[in-house]
């Protein structure tokens, strides 16, 4: 079993592949049956399984944001999860609109890897910076 500093190393690597726009390194921190769900009523929103639709999931991403910042901020260990409280500013490709939000992402592994995911964001403020 993988200790809580290994599992936040390994978030905190993902966020900095991410944050360069290595996605092959971002992929490598998660298990291939990876559960991924995000919030709200865009295309981004839903639910996920595998890698193959995580790595669909950061293409639309890609398509449809900018990120102007991205913040990961406190780590909080607890078993074999890992909470991240951080902030992000995205200006939406469609419309040229910024849009800004705490998040909270819920991360859970199993022998190293991510096998769930969970994000918690204003998805209000994302909704209207896209609204045509």
């Amino acid at each position: 079993m993988m200790g809580a500093e290994t599992n936040i190393q390994t978030i905190q690597k993902a966020y900095a592949a991410f944050s360069r726009g290595d996605l092959p390194a971002v992929l490598e921190a998660f298990a291939d049956d990876i559960q991924w769900i995000t919030p709200g009523n865009s295309e981004l929103a839903g639910e996920r399984n595998g890698k193959e639709e995580v790595k669909g999931f950061f293409g639309t991403l890609a398509e449809q944001w900018e990120f102007l910042a991205f913040e990961p901020g406190e780590y909080i260990p607890g078993g074999d999860r890992v909470v991240v409280l951080g902030r992000y500013e995205v200006r939406s490709r469609q419309t040229g609109r910024v849009a800004a939000s705490h998040w909270a992402m819920v991360w859970t592994f199993r022998d190293g890897k991510a096998i769930h995911f969970q994000e918690y964001i204003d998805t209000s403020s994302l909704e209207a910076a896209q609204a045509a």
